[in-house]
């Protein structure tokens, strides 16, 4: 059974060879694999997943342009930027010039190793509700983006993967734009506020799904980490980010693609609600120490129609376990999903450098062997 007829069957509900190993490969590992910083996250990406002999899930043709207000410059939306370099380090201070004002934003960056570089917005475009209305009164429409990244990562790909570039679901789409703090405080304080909010920006995230899925698309994957179990607690979830989530994906589903959820942090006093969402793959089942999933709560608690992907630490075991510990950690998880079917073997996040390839070929031979269901 091919790769991609594997997962589309599995995720239409259909039988199935065994459980598919789909581990996140991100750019970063890629780049190391190839020692180089520029290596082509698609061509290369297929290489590297064929390399190990794992199913593809190809999570590397993505098109970042739609959270870059530079896409957007126009004459009553002037974008401007400007960049600090100290050390490892660099900072960008990104500037919108209205008619009415100037709105801010600031990141910094900074090389966490020789592939990686991580970022961290320390300053939001929408500090109160003048802010925002600038966004309503002159924001451009969202513009057509290249994506022939992900035309070009669909005719690749063939038969042996779905192409599954990134988005960013309804909260972790306003996020980008708006403090966490002030958002949780939102509908409270000004919940019609919070509500324009992320119904302006979910129909803005959602023309680019649309594009997405007219260039090839097989899936999103969609980012939920933000509004996890620890960041913004239950209740609020059950009642300001629940329903935008429901409707989002409801909305995103329509355009004949799959849609992945992901939360890689913590998310035990979530799994009752997330069923609710309709997502078709939920991850990233992330185990103590750096989640707080307990694998056989996940399984009784989402809906079975519901595919659950991931449940393997890349940070530190699958790093500094030995093989055989790597064998027998899959020969049990195996032993309880296969009961449920409904599963895709993966790591909680993208592979870590430094990753021994001993380990990651453990890794995808056990998956191989235990995972069949005939």
């Amino acid at each position: 059974m091919k790769g991609r007829n594997r997962l589309i069957k599995l995720l239409n509900g259909e039988d199935i060879d065994r459980v598919p190993v789909a581990p996140f490969i991100y750019n970063n590992f890629i780049n190391e694999f190839y020692g180089q910083n520029d290596a082509d996250p698609v061509e290369k990406g297929i290489e590297v997943y064929k390399h190990f002999g794992f199913d593809i899930i190809l999570r590397t043709c993505n098109v970042w342009d739609y959270l870059s207000e530079n896409a957007c410059d126009s004459k009553n939306w002037s974008v401007s930027e400007s960049r600090q370099e100290a050390g490892g380090e660099w900072a960008v201070s990104t500037t919108i010039k209205t008619p009415d004002k100037e709105l801010t934003q600031k990141k910094r960056y900074s090389r966490v190793t020789a592939h990686e570089v991580v970022e961290a917005v320390t300053e939001y475009f929408i500090k109160d509700r003048d802010d925002f209305e600038q966004f309503i009164k002159y924001q451009p429409p969202v513009p057509s983006y290249d994506c022939s990244i992900i035309t070009k990562a669909r005719e690749l790909l063939g038969d042996d993967g779905l192409c599954a570039p990134w988005v960013q679901g309804a909260f972790n789409m306003i996020s980008c734009y708006r403090k966490l703090d002030d958002l949780i405080l939102d509908p409270y304080l000004d919940p019609e506020l919070y509500d324009r909010m992320i119904r302006y920006f979910s129909d803005r995230m959602l023309n680019v799904i649309d594009q997405f899925a007219k260039a090839g698309s097989d899936m999103v994957c969609a980012g939920g980490n933000i509004g996890n179990a620890s960041m913004v607690g239950p209740l609020f979830f059950r009642d300001n980010i629940l329903p935008y989530e429901i409707e989002f994906t409801k909305r995103a589903k329509s355009k004949n693609i799959y849609y992945l959820y992901h939360n890689c942090g913590d998310a035990s006093l979530l799994l009752d609600m997330y069923s609710d969402i309709g997502m078709d793959i939920y991850e990233s089942l992330t185990p103590s120490p750096f989640g707080d999933t307990l694998l056989t709560d996940a399984l009784s608690k989402i809906d079975k129609r519901i595919t659950l992907c991931g449940n393997i630490d890349q940070v530190s075991f699958l790093r500094n376990a030995t093989p055989d510990e790597i064998r027998q950690e899959i020969k049990g998880i195996l032993s309880v999903v296969k009961k449920r079917g409904n599963f895709i073997l993966s790591t909680t996040d993208y592979f870590s450098e430094g990753t021994p390839y001993e380990n990651i070929h453990a890794f995808a031979k056990a998956g191989m062997e235990f995972g069949k269901y005939l």
